[in-house]
């Protein structure tokens, strides 16, 4: 979001693993859509130059690579002299390592391609930057139209959430771009729960689905009972997910690993401690569960570490069983913050 508010949650929800027993998505089945008729012309992205800065984990101990279940592989502090930089959300990066997409509160798409030197990132290239668009091929107008907030790719799709406007709209995605509109996902009663600038800030694609994406989508204000607000969508249409939020910490993004464990981004924010990290993983069979799940703390760090506004997460598994974490920050479009990109990788 563009402001550094930390607790968030939400709902009281049934089991999660409703969802799972019931998906069944066919490729080319829309039931849980509203469809935009045609496509529009997309129009030619700009080219945007980005300076790439390595930065360390930890500024204190430089020889500090393990923090919790993480390894710090490397991390960079992104810069460029376009003034539409900035204020990333959402993040994602394609299995070979190849290819980043991100999404802009400002209603913007970037994508580069990433250069890893042995594992470890080193710098990004070919970076271009493009307005994400409405279902007239127009590019999206106003701060409530364009607060981007999560993106997940699925099947042909890349779905984006936004808060103020609460929608996720999805779009034809293609070798690491976004293209045209296609059509928005219906989130049921799950918008009701959703104050205007508190919407659905993660957002998550299962694994192993085919044709229409089915997503987690996790809101960013608390309920009173201490859950998200929080649902699995499908072409099935809405199950409820039980996530329980903890506060200071305020989930920012998700995403799931091939065997379908569930990894939160969560950041805390105070004007006498500053800006925390947290990480937690739900493992996949414990997502069948009633009450509210909590899971295991990975990672929990505040700022004598290289951090900041952490608002983008994405996952690279490697044939080998590798499984990197990727982060990235929403500077809020401020001199006094930073957009950073870090590489992590789980270590059990």
């Amino acid at each position: 979001m563009g402001e550094r508010v930390p607790e968030k949650a939400g709902l009281r929800l049934w089991r999660a693993g409703f969802f799972f027993v019931g998906l069944g998505l066919a490729a080319a089945f829309y039931g849980g859509f509203t469809l935009f008729a045609g496509n529009m012309p997309e129009e030619e992205a700009a080219a945007l130059s980005v300076t790439a800065s390595p930065v360390l984990w930890n500024p204190d101990d430089w020889e500090e690579k393990q923090t919790g279940k993480l390894r710090f592989i490397a991390g960079l502090e992104l810069s460029s002299d376009n003034p539409d930089f900035g204020g990333l959300s959402g993040l994602w990066i394609s299995p070979d390592g190849a290819a980043l997409l991100a999404v802009t509160d400002q209603g913007n798409w970037l994508s580069a391609r990433p250069v890893h030197t042995g594992i470890a990132l080193s710098a990004l290239e070919a970076a271009r930057l493009a307005p994400l668009r409405g279902p007239d091929g127009q590019a999206l107008e106003g701060k409530a139209m364009q607060d981007a907030e999560g993106l997940a790719l699925g099947g042909t799709l890349a779905c984006v959430s936004f808060e103020r406007v609460h929608r996720i709209s999805c779009y034809t995605h293609e070798d690491g771009t976004i293209g045209p509109y296609a059509a928005d996902m219906d989130i049921g009663a799950l918008k009701e729960t959703l104050p205007a600038n508190g919407g659905l800030e993660a957002l998550a694609s299962l694994p192993g689905k085919e044709g229409a994406p089915a997503l987690l989508a996790i809101g960013e204000k608390p309920n009173d009972d201490g859950v998200m607000p929080a649902a699995f969508l499908s072409a099935e249409g809405l199950a409820p997910a039980a996530i329980k939020a903890e506060p200071p910490f305020s989930i920012t993004d998700a995403a799931f690993t091939a065997k379908g464990d569930l990894i939160l981004l969560e950041r805390r924010y105070s004007p006498l401690s500053g800006v925390g990290l947290r990480m937690r993983r739900i493992k996949a069979d414990a997502l069948n569960q009633k009450e509210p799940l909590t899971g295991e703390e990975l990672l929990n760090v505040g700022q004598s570490y290289t951090i900041d506004n952490m608002e983008g997460l994405a996952i690279r598994e490697t044939a080998e069983g590798r499984l990197f974490l990727y982060l990235i920050s929403d500077d809020n479009f401020s001199a006094a913050q930073r957009t950073l990109l870090l590489q992590f990788e789980l270590i059990e």
